[in-house]
């Protein structure tokens, strides 16, 4: 292929972690963060931010994105970050970060992109994802 391939609409995923999972094998609960259209999908990065309602601090934990094959099973690692503990404020922004595909994952139809937290001590865990892609 000679030309750059586009996706033509956009695919943003959501999800809210509140449950802590220490598994770095892909057993365990997982949160399905983004779902690959019908003819496939291009994912551009996973943004990441502690989401509580009230100052307090959050803990350190690792963030950690799976692939999933196209029946939607069958997990495996696609990437894990370290978050560190913030003291979340009014003048203070929460424990985030975004990673970055810099040519983008490619999914096939059927594929999923699940996230996992290793920690979950309370509200002040609660973390948000989003997943910036697109379906061809």
């Amino acid at each position: 292929n000679i030309y750059p391939i586009f996706t033509l609409t956009p695919n943003i995923g959501f999800a809210e972690v509140a449950a802590a999972n220490t598994e770095s094998d892909g057993t365990g609960t997982l949160v399905t963060l983004f779902t690959a259209g019908a003819n496939g999908s291009l994912v551009f990065c996973v943004r990441y931010r502690n989401a509580q309602s009230v100052a307090a601090a959050s803990s350190a934990m690792v963030v950690r994105l799976f692939l999933t094959d196209t029946g939607g099973i069958n997990p495996r690692l696609l990437y894990e970050v370290a978050v560190a503990a913030v003291t979340r404020t009014v003048a203070v922004i929460g424990a985030g970060g975004v990673i970055t595909f810099p040519n983008g994952v490619a999914l096939a139809s059927g594929q999923l992109i699940q996230v996992i937290q290793s920690v979950y001590a309370g509200a002040q865990d609660l973390m948000h994802y989003v997943a910036e892609g697109g379906d061809f």
